[in-house]
């Protein structure tokens, strides 16, 4: 068996504590700004400092996730900090907005580049491309079977890392604009606030149909380490020392295990991760594809179950329990009704027997609340607080230079210029509808449609035809894609939208012109730099950015920048498979409804459109010649098209609260 890399999360200084001293070789932390878990206590600039010199003395590695998305106003900010994490030693940054790699690249070349979970590498592909843009390592997506990413290994070179354990997000990583949608709290950001961990209703049904159990590998050690992947990861900056502690002694013991022992500390290690305080388990798609992966029935809430409250008084309640509880553990309780927890640390207690009388102060509780243990108290002292002596000081490394200044982004020129309207369509239907409208098409593609629009493509004679590609493409149907966009190429259609970067590669010999799509992020002018060099003639802003950034965008991008107007956003994209309940029915909570689109894959989609034409006379004065009318998930509908061109044309008016983080800013 090959030698493998066990990474651990480090969301405070106790958890990378507990991760060294139970046996990473590796822990992966964030600074205070640009990390995808923002709620975690993160670290100072001086704290990292101290993190990277106590973790090589004990031959542990140091990874710094600057892994959000990044606007035009924060890259300042954000040099600073790779500045801060160069001078730290720190052996690696990892990374999802290509500015932020492009910069690392150009003016931190020694720095080692991994490519996030959140830039969804997901196919060799995806792998391949990475490595040719200076990635030293893929953490690729969690929704790949073993084949997948035997396949992705035996054809790529790049270091492949992969989780192993931890919680899972029901949508595909770096596609999810949900959170954002609902308040402007971009999971792309940091800032997710987890709407899918709600009490959703469905049909007059309450029940959490978008919560998915937590992921577990620890059956499948001895094969993934057979395969040469390079690491092995375990999700949870946000989780406790003690779950810290639980998970790598659990994957340490099976990482260092031998034929003689393997099935002996296989048992011993999934009775120490029984104990992890989250939720059951399950191994998603890796083995294979899992129906079970969501509980709608059950609490979203995390832990082991207790039992209820009973006998509860203004500062006691009783729990019946067979599980021991200690002065210094830590329990949630739970109002399932009202979709709210509280977290009590225990103080106090008195046991007889199996029933325990516990002193609270200050929390609601009342009678049959679920009580969850979700973390031992800290009886042992974990080792190694006494060198590493970083408090809680914010302060930055002392150093006698000045903060790099970079050069500011190329104004960006494209020799294909783009038309001033776009027509997006994921149906066939719509195509004799349009032919009066004045007005590129775009042919959104799925594996559900490609067999109709090649069929559509060679009986139809149509001028300035584009193909946009979906987000997410399997490892097995990359040869589906590519035979399609060679019969595309020899009907004299050569223009393509893209949304990953595994489909840069996928036009590497081809004769084409390339835009990056919606999910390509263009949030900063060193992204779109970045992705000229790969022959990207023109950028779709996100369905989540704000005027105000776009503004921004639009001083180097100018003729080169499209704004889609209206549609419906895609604000979901899973490979889950969804409870029955859920499937292509509405799902609400207490303000929002979203429409649920359950075919090959399944996708979430407001129930109203956003409607932006009020906005198009500011757009055009900043420069944007470009637009967007998006008519997915609308059947073909003649009435409707036609407002919504008179809406463009500023010939109607289509009111609409709906208008995504337009005004309120991406957060």
């Amino acid at each position: 068996m090959n030698n493998i890399e066990l990474l651990a999360p480090s969301g405070n200084i106790d958890s990378f504590l507990a991760a060294v001293s139970a046996g990473a070789d590796a822990v992966y932390i964030g600074l205070k700004d640009f990390s995808a878990r923002a709620k975690a206590r993160n670290f100072s600039y001086k704290q990292l400092n101290e993190i990277c010199s106590y973790a090589h003395r004990k031959n542990v590695k140091v990874f710094v996730a600057l892994n959000t998305l990044i606007k035009n106003s924060e890259i300042k900010d954000v040099v600073k900090n790779l500045e801060q994490i160069s001078l730290s030693n720190a052996d690696a940054i990892i990374v999802q907005d290509l500015g932020v790699a492009y910069l690392l690249k150009k003016y931190f070349p020694s720095i080692k580049l991994h490519a996030s979970t959140q830039l969804t590498i997901h196919n060799s592909y995806g792998a391949i491309q990475a490595e040719q843009m200076g990635f030293k390592r893929a953490v690729l997506a969690r929704e790949l079977s073993f084949d997948e990413i035997k396949s992705i290994k035996k054809k790529s070179t790049i270091e492949l890392e992969i989780f192993c354990h931890g919680a899972l997000c029901f949508c595909v990583s770096g596609l999810c604009l949900f959170s954002s949608f609902i308040g402007g709290y971009s999971g792309n950001r940091g800032h997710c606030t987890q709407p899918c961990r709600r009490l959703w209703s469905v049909d007059g049904k309450n029940g959490y149909f978008l919560s998915p159990k937590d992921f577990q590998l620890a059956d499948y050690i001895r094969q993934i380490k057979e395969i040469g992947v390079t690491s092995l990861k375990i999700e949870g900056r946000l989780k406790s020392a003690d779950y810290v502690s639980k998970t790598v002694k659990a994957y340490r013991l099976l990482i260092d295990s031998d034929e003689n022992n393997y099935e002996i500390n296989l048992k011993q290690a999934k009775e120490i991760l029984s104990l992890d305080y989250a939720r059951q388990k399950t191994t998603f798609n890796f083995s294979t594809k899992n129906e079970g992966i969501f509980e709608p029935k059950k609490s979203k809430n995390i832990g082991l179950y207790l039992g209820i409250v009973e006998n509860k008084t203004d500062t006691t309640f009783s729990l019946n329990t067979k599980i021991n509880l200690s002065i210094g553990d830590t329990v949630r309780i739970v109002d399932n009704k009202k979709d709210k927890s509280v977290v009590l640390k225990i103080e106090y207690l008195d046991k007889k027997e199996d029933s325990y009388k516990i002193l609270y102060k200050d929390l609601y509780i009342e009678n049959e609340f679920e009580v969850y243990k979700i973390a031992d108290g800290e009886h042992r002292k974990i080792g190694g607080l006494e060198d590493l002596k970083v408090g809680n000081d914010k302060t930055e490394l002392i150093k006698n230079n000045k903060t790099l200044k970079i050069l500011p982004p190329q104004p960006f020129n494209s020799k294909s210029s783009l038309p001033n309207l776009f027509v997006r369509i994921n149906n066939i239907k719509w195509m004799p509808l349009l032919k009066n409208v004045k007005a590129s098409t775009i042919i959104k593609l799925s594996k559900e449609n490609l067999n109709v629009v090649k069929n559509f493509v060679s009986q139809k004679s149509v001028n300035d035809l584009y193909f946009e590609f979906p987000p997410y493409v399997d490892e097995q149907d990359i040869k589906i894609y590519d035979s399609f966009i060679n019969f595309v190429i020899d009907k004299k259609h050569n223009k393509f939208f893209i949304n990953n970067v595994s489909q840069i590669y996928m036009f590497k010999d081809k004769k084409s012109l390339l835009y990056a799509g919606q999910y390509l992020y263009t949030l900063n002018n060193y992204s779109a730099e970045f992705l000229s060099k790969y022959k990207i003639n023109g950028f779709c802003s996100s369905w989540e950015d704000d005027l105000s950034n776009i503004k921004d965008l639009s001083k180097n991008l100018k003729n080169n920048l499209i704004v889609y107007l209206s549609g419906f956003p895609e604000v979901v994209v899973s490979k889950m498979k969804f409870v029955g309940e859920i499937r292509n029915k509405n799902i609400k909570s207490d303000k929002d409804e979203f429409k649920v689109v359950s075919k090959e894959d399944n996708i979430i989609v407001p129930k109203y459109p956003i409607n932006l034409f009020s906005f198009k006379n500011n757009l055009v004065s900043m420069g944007i010649k470009s637009f967007g009318i998006d008519l997915s998930y609308i059947e073909p509908n003649i009435n409707y098209l036609t407002q919504i061109v008179k809406a463009f044309n500023n010939n109607a008016y289509i009111s609409s609260a709906n208008k995504f983080n337009f005004e309120r800013k991406l957060k």
